[in-house]
């Protein structure tokens, strides 16, 4: 006989591949045990969802949380709180600058994670380059299968090493993703903006040109095409990339990609009223792109939505009003993820919730090997949001939980902000009342890649 169960969530509208089916969720020991209409077995708590989305807790595969050399930027307690707070139950913690390329870096982060965490949090290995492309393997033993690696400074990877990568993905199943732009043209386009003395905040999204893009993704096509592999393609920015992927995918290669929410929102444009605060690599684009990132997104040729969080200081950010060269480029996000998505994408209907779900939780569990996440169903994890689909509420830096409380979706009136969070089965948020302390979070190990 079933022991009595630990939670049971009563009267949800649940999210499921088909679509919202009403009813109950039955939790034990972390994981969903039952759905169904009514579930009848008694539970420790009980929490009536009457009126409200049940969703899978969402994940952000591309978060800049932890670095050991830029704390003050942003660390595994306030990036997972912040997480926790936006419905992202799991984030896939990206190399800053710090390479995870070696055991000993891998522990650490393990170690440091696991004592701060609000959240689960799996790791992506990198930056590979020649150097250290001989200690993927033993990383990969230890339930790391993405590896970062770039097409241009400051991390550039030899063209040898990509082929050499694409291989490994084949043997040791794994997966690489890329920062995808062209050296050459990147460094042409720097030169002249400095020649010209050119310091504005908009000349650093127009100094890298759409075409380095198009040019980076367009030979890492013919490598995958030539060796085979998997290939992820990270913040893809253009209708070049959208139009790769789309190709991509019809001829059968195993190519996936991810928009970031503020290249969903912001065009080069708007970094006259934003300035420094909207510096990012890659940089923002033109309307048109914007709009085929949207198009993408509802096709299917983008596969994930994502965050590059990745805060500085407002010092580090003010300084680039007199010159955008001296600032850092990165914006922060992982709290705003599913608000910005459900409000633009679902509420404006350009993604049903299905889609919408899609892009935020099945397949960055698919794609990146966290076969236990990602969705609601018997035996996954119990990583659960409930949302008043109705409810907004207006971005306020100060009521965010960055370290650095700054956000450049300040102002938009948002939906989809989560009231209740449960990782595990344990209700960490509820009421937006925080009910854990740090150190939750747990590592995941990432198991079989699947990306078709």
């Amino acid at each position: 006989m079933r022991k009595e169960l630990d939670l049971k969530i009563v009267n949800a509208k649940i999210s499921s591949p088909l679509g919202i089916v009403e009813g109950d969720i039955g939790i034990i020991n972390g994981k969903i045990v039952s759905i169904a209409k009514v579930v009848g077995e008694n539970a420790e708590k009980t929490i009536n969802a009457k009126g409200k989305l049940l969703l899978p807790g969402v994940i952000d595969v591309h978060a800049h949380i932890y670095d050991p050399k830029f704390k003050h930027r942003e660390d595994f307690s306030h990036g997972t709180l912040a997480a926790a707070y936006g419905g992202v139950t799991t984030v896939i913690v990206m190399p800053l600058d710090t390479h995870i390329d070696n055991i000993e870096t891998l522990n650490h982060y393990i170690k440091v994670g696991e004592k701060e965490a609000y959240v689960d949090f799996s790791i992506q290995g990198g930056f590979i380059k020649s150097n250290n492309l001989k200690n993927v393997p033993e990383l990969a033993k230890k339930g790391i299968r993405a590896y970062k690696m770039f097409t241009c400074k400051p991390y550039m990877a030899s063209d040898d090493v990509f082929i050499n990568m694409l291989r490994l993905t084949k043997e040791l199943d794994i997966l690489v993703t890329v920062h995808a732009e062209d050296e050459a043209i990147i460094n042409d386009g720097i030169r002249r903006a400095l020649e010209a003395g050119k310091k504005d905040p908009v000349i650093h999204h127009l100094s890298r040109h759409p075409l380095a893009e198009k040019a980076a993704m367009e030979k890492l096509l013919n490598y995958i095409e030539y060796v085979g592999g998997r290939l992820h393609l990270c913040h893809i920015t253009t209708s070049y990339a959208v139009n790769i992927l789309k190709y991509a995918k019809e001829h059968g290669l195993e190519i996936t990609g991810e928009a970031c929410t503020h290249h969903l929102l912001f065009t080069y444009k708007d970094a006259e009223k934003w300035g420094p605060w909207l510096k990012m690599n890659p940089p923002l684009r033109s309307r048109d792109h914007v709009e085929a990132l949207w198009k993408g997104l509802v096709n299917g040729s983008i596969d994930i939505v994502t965050t590059d969080h990745a805060p500085g200081s407002k010092d580090e950010k003010e300084v680039g009003w007199k010159d955008i060269w001296k600032a850092w480029g990165g914006v922060a996000g992982v709290e705003t993820l599913l608000p910005i998505m459900f409000t633009y994408g679902f509420k404006k209907n350009i993604l049903s919730l299905e889609r919408l779900m899609e892009v935020l939780t099945y397949n960055p569990a698919k794609i990146f090997g966290l076969q236990s996440k990602g969705k609601i169903a018997i035996g996954a994890d119990a990583d659960l949001i409930i949302v008043d689909p109705n409810f907004k509420r207006k971005v306020n830096a100060e009521h965010l939980h960055y370290k650095n409380p700054w956000t450049p979706y300040e102002g938009m009136e948002l939906y989809g902000w989560p009231e209740t969070v449960i990782l595990r089965g344990r209700v960490i948020i509820e009421k937006n009342e925080l009910q854990i302390s740090k150190g939750i979070g747990k590592f995941i190990k990432a198991k079989t890649v699947f990306t078709k």
